[in-house]
C-alpha cells in the first residue's frame, strides 16, 4: 500500500472524524490483520472506535474482567516509546501462553497478536492504537511494526487536531448561543466546565461553576439528574438528549436545563463526552429559533426551519403549503433531521427541542 496518499487521509480524517474508521481498517490491512482498535485509556467509561469487523469483540472486552487487568495494557501500554510494538516486545511465548487473557479471550475468538502504540495526548488521555491480527496467522513481524513507524508522527498529530477540533466546535457553539440570548456551557463527562458564555456566568441564582471548575446546580435533585445525563453523553435511555426541569424558589424562577451531547464519529474517543448544557426560563415559547438548531445539531438552514416549523404543531402539508416547498423535500429534511437529532419521531424531536405544543400531526 502506498504510504503517502495514506498520510494525507490520516489528517483528513483529523477535520472529518467520521473518517477515523476507514484509517483504522487500512492500519490493519498493512498488518494483515483482522481490525484496528482506537482506544483511550483514561477516566470514565470506556471510549473507543474500531474496525466494524472487531467491535462484537472490542465491547465484549470492555464489559470483560480482563478489560483493566490484561498484560497488554499492564506492560506494552505504559511504554512511552515513539514506536509501535508487538506483543512479542515485551512478552516471552511462556508468559502468552500462560495467561487467561489469550487463552481465555483472545484466541477462543480467533484473535491472539497485536502491534500498537501508545500516544500521550495533552488532555492527558494516553490513546492506543491497537491492531489485533489472527492467532492462526502468527505474530507480527517487526518489519511491520517498522513500516507502521514511519505512520506514527502522523496519527499522532491528527489525534491532537481531532482533540483540538471538537473542543473548538463546543466553544463556538456555546459562543453562537450567546449570541441568542442562552446561557450555556459545554460540559465534560466529569461535569468540569469547558467553556460557559456570559449568560451562563451570569446565572448564579441557578448554577454556578464551582471548585475545580464543576458545573454545580443549586437543586441537589437537579444536580443528579444532570451529572447522569452527561456522563452518558447527554443521551436519555431512550437514545435522545434529556431536560431537566428544576422548580422554583422563593429568589429564583423555576428553569430547564437541556442537555445536549456533541458527538461525530470519532470525535468522542478524543475529546471524552461533552455535551452542551443550555438554560431556558419556564415561558411558554413557540419554536426554538433555526440559529440555535443549526448550531446545537449541525443542520443546514433549510433543516432548520423544518424542525423549527415541526416544533410549532404544523403539519407537513401545512409547511408546504406556506413555503411552496414540495411536501417530498419537507419529508427530506425531516428525515435527515432525524438522523441528527437521533429521534424516530416527530413527538420525540418536540420532546427534545423542550417545546410544548397541542398537536403534532
Amino acid at each position: 500500500m502506498a504510504i503517502d496518499p495514506f498520510i494525507d487521509e490520516i489528517y483528513e480524517a483529523a477535520v472529518v472524524p467520521e473518517k477515523w474508521r476507514s484509517i483504522l481498517d487500512r492500519l490493519a490491512e498493512i498488518a494483515d490483520a483482522e481490525g484496528t482498535l482506537l482506544f483511550a485509556a483514561g477516566p470514565g467509561d470506556p471510549r473507543w472506535l474500531s474496525s466494524r469487523s472487531i467491535e462484537g469483540f472490542i465491547a465484549e472486552w470492555t464489559g470483560s474482567k480482563w478489560y483493566l487487568d490484561n498484560p497488554r495494557g499492564q506492560r506494552l501500554v505504559p511504554i512511552d516509546e515513539p514506536r509501535f510494538l508487538t506483543d512479542l516486545d515485551e512478552l516471552t511465548m511462556e508468559e502468552i501462553d500462560a495467561s487467561d487473557f489469550y487463552t481465555e479471550l483472545l484466541r477462543p475468538r480467533g484473535l491472539g497478536w497485536c502491534v500498537g502504540t501508545s500516544i500521550r495526548s495533552p488532555a492527558g488521555d494516553t490513546l492506543v492504537f491497537s491492531i489485533e491480527k489472527a492467532h492462526s496467522k502468527g505474530p507480527v513481524p517487526r518489519s511491520v511494526a517498522e513500516t507502521l513507524d514511519h505512520l506514527r508522527p502522523h496519527l499522532a498529530r491528527a489525534s491532537v487536531l481531532s482533540a483540538r477540533l471538537g473542543l473548538d466546535r463546543a466553544i463556538s457553539t456555546v459562543a453562537t448561543l450567546d449570541a441568542i440570548g442562552l446561557p450555556a456551557a459545554a460540559l465534560a463527562s466529569t461535569g468540569r466546565v469547558i467553556s460557559a458564555n456570559a449568560g451562563f456566568l451570569a446565572s448564579k441564582g441557578h448554577v454556578r461553576v464551582g471548585a475545580g471548575n464543576l458545573i454545580q446546580f443549586t437543586s441537589e435533585p437537579a444536580q443528579t439528574l444532570l451529572m447522569e445525563a452527561i456522563s452518558r453523553g447527554g443521551r436519555s435511555s431512550n437514545g435522545i438528549g434529556r431536560s431537566i426541569p428544576v422548580r422554583a424558589t422563593r429568589t429564583d424562577p423555576a428553569f430547564v436545563a437541556h442537555v445536549v451531547p456533541l458527538h461525530g464519529g470519532g470525535r468522542d474517543v478524543f475529546t471524552g463526552a461533552l455535551s452542551i448544557v443550555f438554560i431556558t426560563s419556564m415561558v411558554p415559547s413557540t419554536s426554538p429559533a433555526s440559529p440555535l438548531l443549526q448550531a446545537l445539531f449541525d443542520l443546514t438552514p433549510a433543516e432548520a426551519r423544518t424542525a423549527s416549523q415541526i416544533t410549532e404543531g404544523k403539519s407537513i402539508e401545512q409547511i408546504s403549503s406556506t413555503t411552496g416547498i414540495a411536501q417530498n423535500t419537507i419529508r427530506s429534511h425531516l428525515k435527515s433531521v432525524f438522523q441528527k437529532t437521533g429521534v424516530q419521531r416527530q413527538a420525540e424531536l418536540v420532546s427534545l427541542l423542550g417545546v410544548t405544543i397541542n398537536q403534532v400531526t
